[in-house]
């Protein structure tokens, strides 16, 4: 096995197809030589089963990154393009980025006391070959039995407006949670192991 991961070549440097911060944060952790390209002109949309929401954005927002990489003949040999899309899957439906802090509200005490499904796509694209690989991980939480006061007292500490199912479970949203079954990176906004993983069947490695 140690051998096999000797012979995968190093990804030079890894094109993130995301504006959020917080899977910037967990790369620049990861000491990952990385790029961001955000894909502004892809529609997420959003489909009945989660997996396949999730499965269908991330490759749409990576295929937009590489034909930009490949249009503009970008220096990116041995390079990757990463997608992800994220979702909060609570009784059959997406708990959505909150529109404000009423929303955001209503959807914390929706969960409180309850668990929810937290499901990320990632699609992997080699610049060198155009070949994709995608995958989902899958993360079960449940948060503790909440007080409206916690609640409020939370959304005015941390700012959610960009997070599915409005809270951060590495911030201050810790505290909202009373146990995960499953990749806490996943949670935290990218699935670590999946990266790793889905880079292997692209014969690189990420660290």
């Amino acid at each position: 096995m140690e051998e096999e991961e000797d012979n995968k070549k190093k990804v030079s440097r890894l094109i993130l197809a995301s504006s959020s911060p917080r899977r910037k944060r967990i790369l620049k952790q990861l000491k990952i030589d990385f790029e961001v390209f955000h894909p502004e002109e892809v529609t997420e949309e959003v489909f009945r089963d989660p997996r396949r929401t999730v499965v269908y954005n991330s490759s749409r927002k990576a295929q937009f990154v590489y034909n930009h990489v490949i249009i503009n003949n970008l220096n990116c040999a041995d390079s990757a393009v990463a997608g992800f899309d994220t979702v909060v899957y609570f009784k059959g439906r997406n708990v959505a980025k909150p529109a404000d802090v009423l929303q955001a509200e209503c959807s914390l005490m929706q969960l409180s006391g309850r668990s929810h499904l937290v499901l990320t796509g990632i699609a992997l694209i080699d610049i060198n070959t155009g070949r994709m690989v995608t995958g989902i991980e899958a993360t079960r939480v449940k948060f503790r039995k909440l007080a409206i006061t916690e609640i409020r007292d939370y959304l005015e500490n941390e700012d959610i407006l960009d997070k599915a199912g409005a809270y951060d479970i590495s911030g201050y949203g810790c505290i909202l949670v009373e146990k995960i079954k499953g990749c806490f990176y996943n949670v935290a906004g990218l699935p670590v192991n999946k990266l790793i993983e889905l880079a292997g069947k692209l014969n690189y490695r990420i660290l």
